[in-house]
C-alpha cells in the first residue's frame, strides 16, 4: 500500500484558539518557531481539510466509555480516567491518520543526510534501505508545534550517529502537532499507537530486538514514546526531557509517561516551576530516575538579562533566539542530552532528599556500584542493572549557563577533632 497522502492544516489565531484552555497557554511560545507551516506545505499536497474535523472535536466528558478503532493499530477509548476537573478538563479523539500522516524517516552513518522514509505497509520501503536490524535503533520524538526540521533534531542526530553506527529513526507527526493544545495532546495517543505498529512490525517480520530500541522524546514526545512503550513489550528504554505538564501531571500512569513504558526510563526535568507559572514540563516524578538538573525548575543562561535576545537571533538565528525568548528552560532538556552523547565531561548527578540539601553538600557521597550517584543523559543506562524495583528516584546536579553545560563540581568538607580545635585557639 502507497503511504497515506498528508494534509495541510488551517491555523486559526493561536491566542484565539488557547483562549479556551487558560492552563495550556504559556505554550504558545512554540509558536514563534518559524517553518512548520512551510514544512506542512511542502510535505503534503493538498488543501487543509482538517476544518471539520477539529470542529467536530469539541471538548466533552463522556458519560460511558467511548471507543475508536483505527485499522490494524487497533482501537482507543475515552474513560473518565481521562478527565479531571483541574489537571485534564477537556478531551477529544485524535484527528484522522491521513490529517497526522505520521511518518519514519531512517538515518544512518551511510545516509547521514538524506532520510529514508519507512512504511510498515510496505516492506520494500525497509528492505531497501539502510535499517540494519542488528544494530541499536534509537527513536527520535519531537513535541508541539515542532518538526524533524528543528535545528535540534538535526544536531541529535548528528551527535547520535557520531557516537554510534546506530538507526536513528525520526518520527514525523507534524500534522497533528499544531495547535490546539488540546487536538495535539489527543493526536500524541495514536501517533503513539501508529509506532507502536511499526515497531511490532519490524520485530514479527525483521526480527528487531525490542531491548535494543531506545525512545528519545521531548515534551508531548515524551508522552508518546510512553503510548508507543505500553504496546510494545520489552522496549529497551524511554528518555523523556522535560515532558509536557499540562494535561498529564496528576493524571494516572496510563494516561502520561511512567516506569512501565520500558525496561529503563529515564527523565530530564528542566521547567517544572508549573503551567500557572509559564513552566512548560513536568514537576512530578515519572521515570525510574529522574533528574532534576539546577532542580528543575529554571535554568541558568535562561534569564534573558544573561542571554540577550538580539545577541541570540546573530548567533543561532530566528529558530533558537524564539526558543530563548519564550521556552528556553524547555528545551534546555535537550541541550543537556544531546552535550551528554559525546562530551568528555559527565553530567554526573547525586540522590539526595532535596536540592536545597544537595546545595549544602549533603549528599555528595558516591560509593562504586550504588545508585547513590549517576550519569545523567545518554550514559545514564550503564546505570539501569544497579537500580532497585523502586521507581520516582530522584537525582540533582547543576549546570553552566552556556554551552558546554557540563562542569565539575567538588565538594570539600573539613572536619575539625577536639585536639585541632586547641591547637588553632593556642596558635592565636
Amino acid at each position: 500500500m502507497a503511504p497515506r497522502p498528508g494534509a495541510q492544516l488551517l491555523q486559526p489565531s493561536p491566542l484565539a484558539q488557547l483562549s479556551r484552555i487558560a492552563l495550556v497557554a504559556a505554550v504558545l511560545g512554540h509558536v514563534v518557531q518559524g517553518g512548520i507551516l512551510d514544512y506542512l506545505n511542502v510535505r503534503t499536497g493538498r488543501q487543509a481539510t482538517a476544518a471539520t474535523e477539529l470542529g467536530a472535536g469539541i471538548p466533552w466528558v463522556p458519560s460511558d466509555n467511548e471507543t475508536r478503532c483505527y485499522d490494524d493499530l487497533g482501537c482507543m477509548t475515552l474513560t473518565k480516567g481521562w478527565y479531571h476537573l483541574i489537571y485534564r478538563p477537556f478531551n477529544v479523539f485524535p484527528l484522522s491518520r491521513e490529517m497526522i500522516n505520521t511518518r519514519f524517516i531512517l538515518h544512518t552513518r551511510r545516509n547521514p543526510t538524506e532520510g529514508q522514509v519507512l512504511n510498515a505497509e510496505n516492506d520494500k520501503t525497509i528492505r531497501k534501505s539502510d535499517f540494519d536490524v542488528k544494530k541499536p535503533t534509537k527513536i527520535i520524538i519531537h513535541g508541539f508545534i515542532d518538526t524533524p526540521l528543528s535545528n535540534w533534531v538535526k544536531e541529535m542526530r548528528r551527535e547520535l550517529l557520531k557516537k554510534g553506527d546506530w538507526n536513528i529513526i525520526t518520527v514525523d507527526w507534524a500534522g497533528g502537532s499544531l495547535p490546539l493544545y488540546t487536538q495535539a495532546t489527543a493526536n500524541t495517543r495514536l501517533v503513539g499507537m501508529e509506532l507502536a505498529y511499526f515497531l511490532n512490525h519490524l520485530i514479527s517480520h525483521f526480527g528487531l530486538d525490542p531491548a535494543d530500541v531506545h525512545m528519545i522524546g521531548h515534551s508531548l514526545g515524551a508522552h508518546t514514546a510512553g503510548y508507543a512503550g505500553e504496546r510494545v513489550p520489552g522496549i529497551g528504554r524511554i528518555t523523556g526531557l522535560d515532558p509536557a505538564e499540562p494535561y498529564f501531571q496528576g493524571m494516572p500512569y496510563y494516561v502520561r509517561l511512567d516506569p512501565t513504558d520500558a525496561k529503563f526510563v529515564d527523565v530530564i526535568h528542566t521547567d517544572g516551576k508549573s503551567i500557572f507559572l509559564l513552566g512548560y514540563g513536568m514537576s512530578q516524578p515519572c521515570g525510574h530516575v529522574d533528574f532534576y538538573p539546577n532542580n528543575g525548575k529554571e535554568q541558568p543562561g535562561c534569564d534573558i538579562a544573561e542571554n540577550p535576545i538580539p545577541l541570540t537571533l546573530v548567533k543561532e538565528g530566528l529558530e533558537e533566539a524564539s526558543r530563548v525568548l519564550v521556552a528556553c528552560n524547555h528545551v534546555r532538556a535537550i541541550k543537556y542530552f544531546i552535550d551528554s552523547i559525546n562530551s568528555k565531561c559527565q553530567y554526573m548527578a547525586h540522590q539526595c532528599d532535596s536540592f536545597d540539601h544537595y546545595m549544602q553538600g549533603r549528599c555528595y557521597a558516591c560509593k562504586e556500584n550504588s545508585t547513590q550517584c549517576m550519569v545523567m543523559g545518554l550514559q545514564a543506562e550503564d546505570y539501569a542493572l544497579s537500580l532497585p524495583k523502586t521507581t520516582g528516584m530522584k537525582l540533582y546536579t547543576t549546570t553552566g549557563k552556556e554551552y558546554p553545560f557540563c562542569s565539575k563540581y567538588f565538594c570539600r568538607s573539613l572536619k575539625f577533632t577536639s585536639e585541632t580545635l586547641d591547637t588553632h585557639f593556642l596558635g592565636t
